[in-house]
């Protein structure tokens, strides 16, 4: 085990991957998880339906991984497809344009 640690220790920089990121360290992050919330405020408003129905903390940072592609995805994020699609997806992607990586 011990070779292992001072053989990874050896290696030069360029061969060591890129360190992970974590979404909530993302430049931008706090500006495009408020702009989503006010987005997501004015969508419920108009349409009579619970802010916390329409969009809940998880899937806003499950719509942030998927934009910024921090994690791999299965698919379409909560927010952008099924019923919330037909809502909010369209002012969402535009939004999301506004906050590149």
């Amino acid at each position: 085990m011990i070779s292992l640690v001072a053989k990874a220790q050896a290696l030069p920089e360029e061969a060591l991957p890129e360190p992970l990121l974590n979404l909530m360290d993302m430049p931008g992050y706090r500006k495009a998880f408020k702009a989503i919330k006010a987005l997501v405020a004015e969508v419920s408003a108009s349409h009579h339906v619970s802010g916390e129905l329409l969009a809940s903390r998880r899937q806003i940072n499950q719509l942030l991984n998927w934009h910024w592609k921090l994690k791999p995805q299965n698919g379409q994020p909560e927010l952008i497809s099924g019923w919330r699609a037909e809502l909010m997806a369209e002012k969402l992607t535009l939004l999301l344009q506004e906050y590149p990586r």
